[in-house]
């Protein structure tokens, strides 16, 4: 269940990595990516549960995790507790995570219908410790906003 769960999460964060990073002349199509935090999936519900003030989700210098994403999102599906759901169901869960202009998360949130596999996710996020290189815009740390879409089906 847990290499299935990773699979899903490295599958549906390479999507959003993409959508984020590759110029626009792609002709693959991808999801819209977020040009503000107004623009995020979750906005409304975000506002209640995060700061908000004087993040950017685009910037001139992406933040850079030690190893990449994929390394991040490789630990953060290490500690990702193992939920128990019920035969076919399926739902999905976004991870939102700042990186604040010390290069250091501390906060984070995750929305879904089931409040089991959106405390998973904030327990996973908090136990990745490591030091970000910040976002930058003009050559100025920021607070940076990402996200990670989870789907997670028993079958």
């Amino acid at each position: 269940m847990k290499n299935l769960l990773m699979i899903l999460m490295f599958a549906s964060l390479g999507v959003n990595i993409n959508a984020q990073t590759k110029s626009k002349s792609d002709t693959v199509a991808k999801p819209h990516a977020a040009k503000t935090v107004e623009d995020l999936p979750d906005y409304a519900e975000l506002q209640k549960k995060l700061d908000l003030k004087d993040v950017v989700t685009v910037a001139d210098q992406e933040p850079e995790y030690p190893g990449g994403k994929k390394a991040y999102l490789y630990k953060v599906s290490e500690n990702m507790p193992i939920i128990d759901i019920k035969n076919k169901e399926q739902f999905g869960t976004t991870i939102y995570v700042i990186i604040e202009k010390d290069g250091y998360v501390r906060k984070y949130a995750a929305i879904s219908k089931n409040k089991k596999h959106a405390a998973a996710g904030e327990e996973a996020v908090k136990k990745v410790f490591e030091r970000w290189k910040p976002a930058k815009i003009g050559g100025k740390p920021v607070r940076y906003i990402f996200y990670i879409p989870i789907g997670l089906r028993k079958w």
